[in-house]
């Protein structure tokens, strides 16, 4: 019989046999054993599982979300393999708080990670500590050095792709095949890709040269060079590619970036398959937040804004024991990952969280009327605009909270309509029932992010090294 530990034991508890550890052992054991595996195979093994991240990747480019250009084959045939969530948002339009997010199922009061230079707590059960107590061998490999050691608890191997916070994505690909050519199965890995953030220059450009785009007049135009890296109307500073300023010129090069990380994705893909290691893996794709291309006037950045174009990402999941081809437009999350993952590898899920497990969708292909359908999604950013959305249907109401003193009082309120796309902007009058409503959970909200974690430190009072703010800089998280 497997022994689970608690996947709350923190690394500090650990470090000898003490009476609270072995107590924490009893307790893991007296407790009723999760229910086996969905995705086991017919001799009761539990499926390895990839979880691939990548990194400011819009679902609206993706073929498999519609999009027109030829993007995306790799993870196309990985959706049409599996099921598709066409409705995925994530709660933070930046990097390391919505990974953190994933990685906890937690929102941003509770995981503490409040900007790109900040550390997951080890108080905090994360997904790959639940896999590691589960007896899987785990690993994780990075592209974005905002991802920091603590993200890696309970992960075996835990390195970046290369030694500084420029590298294309394929030695990321590489170290992922080496590891798990010398992995035991079962096995955990997570990888985090980064080509498509900017700036867009990791992927040569001849990948994108043959898409094309409409001749109109708003893609032709020219926009400004900013003298910093965040601006309306203008090209970013970190996002400058020599002289072109041209506004289709970064598209095709944001698509190209899509184009390399896909590649990438086939090329592990087709290591599975060539080791026999697909039919046991369960594949999950997603990404930490998209990118506005224009959208408010704000281009090729992320983090300002709480636009679907930074909301919304692609979620696909994969695996012989599930159906393929599906997709499903339920209102789901980042945060719903780690329990739906738990248990569909029969791990036991993580306790409280915001989360919920989708695996019932999964199973039974709901997306019809009822519960989950009146479900509200909380979504925020951790810059300066102080922006916070509660989003229930085909309603969104957003408001922004001065940084100081209380949140009682919303201000510059915005009430969107969903039903179409994109959303439309209605009167802050109209929908009086669902508008108060939803002012009522964005109020409560707004104290739940703005709250810090219990006995956790602002990360506005952390220090950060002069070589992380160059390369913050340089991806455009700070001016």
């Amino acid at each position: 019989m497997p022994v689970y530990l608690l996947a709350a034991t923190k690394p500090a508890a650990r470090r000898g046999l003490s009476l609270a550890v072995l107590l924490a052992a009893m307790i893991a054991c007296a407790r009723p054993e999760p229910d086996e595996a969905m995705l086991a195979d017919q001799r009761g093994r539990p499926p390895n599982v990839l979880l691939i991240t990548v990194d400011t990747l819009r679902a609206d480019h993706l073929g498999a979300y519609g999009y027109p250009r030829p993007t995306s084959p790799e993870i196309d045939a990985l959706a049409a393999e599996g099921v598709l969530f066409t409705d995925a948002l994530t709660p933070v339009p930046t990097t390391a708080p919505a990974l953190a997010a994933l990685l906890t199922g937690r929102h941003i009061d509770e995981h503490g990670v409040r900007d790109n230079h900040a550390t997951l707590p080890e108080s905090l059960a994360t997904i790959g500590e639940a896999f590691a107590t589960a007896g899987y061998e785990t690993a994780g490999f990075y592209g974005n050095g905002a991802v920091r050691a603590g993200f890696g608890q309970g992960l075996g191997v835990f390195e970046p792709f290369g030694p500084n916070w420029f590298f294309d994505d394929s030695a990321g690909t590489a170290k992922a095949i080496a590891w798990l050519r010398r992995a035991k199965q079962p096995w955990f890995l997570w990888l985090h890709y980064m080509n498509p953030h900017g700036p867009y220059r990791s992927s040569p450009p001849e990948r994108s040269a043959g898409l094309t785009f409409p001749d109109t007049p708003e893609l032709v135009r020219q926009l400004p060079l900013a003298p910093g890296n965040y601006a309306l109307q203008a090209i970013p500073k970190y996002q400058r590619l020599r002289d072109q300023t041209r506004i289709v010129d970064y598209l095709r090069r944001y698509d190209g970036e899509i184009i390399g990380t896909d590649l990438e994705i086939g090329a592990l893909r087709r290591e599975l398959e060539g080791s026999g290691l697909l039919r046991r893996t369960l594949i999950v794709l997603t990404a930490d937040h998209g990118e506005s291309l224009g959208e408010e006037g704000y281009y090729f950045q992320h983090g300002h804004f709480l636009n679907q174009a930074s909301l919304r990402v692609p979620l696909i999941l994969s695996h012989p024991l599930l159906p393929q081809g599906r997709q499903l437009d339920l209102p789901v999350s980042l945060l719903d990952v780690f329990p739906t993952v738990a248990t569909l590898a029969g791990l036991r899920r993580p306790e409280g969280g915001a989360g919920q497990d989708l695996t019932a969708a999964l199973r039974d292909g709901a997306s019809g009327a009822g519960p989950e359908r009146d479900r509200s999604r909380m979504a925020y950013t951790v810059t300066s605009a102080g922006l916070v959305s509660i989003r229930r249907g085909r309603f969104e109401l957003q408001g922004s909270f001065s940084q100081g003193g209380t949140a009682d009082k919303p201000e510059n309120l915005k009430l969107l309509d969903h039903a179409s796309a994109p959303p439309q902007s209605l009167p802050i009058g109209s929908e009086p029932q669902i508008r108060a409503e939803l002012q009522r959970e964005l109020r409560l909200g707004a104290r739940q992010v703005r709250r810090p974690p219990p006995g956790a430190s602002a990360p506005s009072g952390r220090k950060t090294r002069a070589a992380d703010e160059k390369r913050l800089r340089a991806l455009g998280y700070i001016d």
